[in-house]
């Protein structure tokens, strides 16, 4: 009877640290990368924007095992969606500086995330591309967002060196 009352006052009290642990950390996350793009800003906007587009240089479309990807018509500005059984990304919002989007996951987190576009000399833009997660106060929720930056940073760095690529070479 003692071995089974310590174990659980033990177990109480590891779950209390646990969840005390996890309120450090943020509710709210952001995950963003830039680059510098050699190209005119409209080409660049235009590129990210257009849904038929994203195969040529976002890695989250052309390196995943996405299934049934239909594009809506027209495939460019607010209400374009891309669907697929797993995803659907959709533009909410479209100025000539930012594009804001939706990303729903089949039983998974669903996110917001976005592309500000910064032009600050001719012929070059800086894009700045970003998620945004929001996590209840369930410690597993916040201990999982401790992978998100590396999980998903690598994969936004490789497709902005592609749109770089994309954008720099289409005329």
């Amino acid at each position: 009877m003692r071995y089974i009352k310590l174990f659980l006052i033990s177990a109480v009290v590891l779950f209390l640290v646990v969840v005390l642990l996890s309120g450090i950390l943020p509710s709210h996350i952001r995950i963003s990368r830039a680059i510098n793009i050699g190209a005119p800003k409209l080409r660049v906007y235009n590129t990210v924007s257009d849904f038929s587009t994203w195969r040529d240089w976002n890695g989250f479309v052309s390196n995943s095992p996405l299934t049934n990807i239909s594009l809506s018509s027209p495939s460019t500005g607010k209400g374009a969606y891309l669907n697929s059984g797993q995803l659907k990304i959709s533009i909410d919002k479209c100025t000539p500086d930012s594009i804001t989007t939706t990303w729903q996951q089949v039983k998974a987190k669903n996110f917001t995330g976005g592309y500000n576009m910064m032009q600050l000399v001719p012929d070059s833009v800086t894009v700045q591309w970003y998620f945004d997660f929001h996590f209840s106060w369930y410690p597993w929720e916040k201990f999982t967002s401790l992978v998100y930056d590396k999980q998903l940073g690598t994969v936004m760095e490789e497709s902005l060196m592609k749109l770089k690529q994309v954008s720099e070479n289409s005329k």
